[in-house]
């Protein structure tokens, strides 16, 4: 009998997403796409992402029709708020003096997006003394879609440890792995990591997602530093 653990999907996945209405295009996994609409953002690494399908990583409307997808599928998904970004709340949409922005140096004006209370807000106007805030996630209420494809899914151990220090590191590329018969997993980290301040936090992050999802009882890293060489200053 297959276990829960066995039937865990780990899927690359590409896609395009737009307002239904509309048709303006605001998030793809697609460089060229993403300056074709005027939406590039040079922080942004465009290529499949890895997710485990059924936990969340994406909305949804997209994880329901995830389900009946397989590697190399392709599809237009209509997204509805309640399987997407949810319904606009007008208890979310709130009347602020004006001086609490003052307070922190900002000048409201409409449009402006804002961080209140550690919360994502716009704001909708700036009257007299007060400022009407809109702490609805910006699509709630909005019918999407998406276009997404299957490009790959990790059948074997080797292939989802792959997919899971993709998730977690944003790539893959020089990472070594060694699966034991006893359940043992080790993972040699390549140098090009080391300087990434959040090193820590990513390998507790990968071993919890390891030990969720996957049958291994310790895994261990490996780090290589070598001495680097001495350069001659004689000419």
């Amino acid at each position: 009998m297959a276990t829960e653990k066995s039937k865990t999907r780990f899927i690359k996945i590409s896609y395009t997403a737009k307002l239904k209405e509309k048709g303006t295009v605001f998030e793809t996994t697609d460089e060229e796409i993403a300056k074709k609409e005027g939406i590039y953002n040079k922080q942004i690494i465009y290529k499949p992402i890895s997710v485990i399908a059924g936990e969340g990583h994406v909305l949804p409307g997209v994880d329901d029709a995830l389900e009946k997808m397989e590697a190399g599928d392709e599809k237009a998904i209509d997204i509805s708020p309640d399987k997407g970004f949810g319904r606009r709340d007008p208890k979310l949409i709130r009347l602020i003096p004006k001086k609490i922005f003052t307070q922190q140096k900002m000048n409201p004006i409409p449009g402006m997006n804002v961080t209140l209370d550690g919360k994502p807000a716009k704001i909708q106007t700036v009257s007299g003394g007060r400022v009407r805030v809109d702490f609805n996630p910006e699509l709630a209420g909005k019918f999407l879609v998406y276009n997404v494809k299957i490009e790959d899914e990790a059948k074997d151990d080797r292939a989802k440890v792959n997919h899971l220090i993709e998730r977690n590191f944003n790539f893959s590329d020089n990472f070594k792995i060694s699966l034991s018969k006893t359940g043992d997993l080790k993972v040699t980290i390549p140098k090009e990591v080391f300087k990434d301040k959040n090193i820590l936090m990513r390998k507790a992050s990968l071993s919890a997602e390891i030990f969720k999802y996957l049958n291994f009882n310790k895994i261990t890293y490996e780090e290589k530093w070598e001495k680097p060489e001495k350069v001659d200053s004689k000419g």
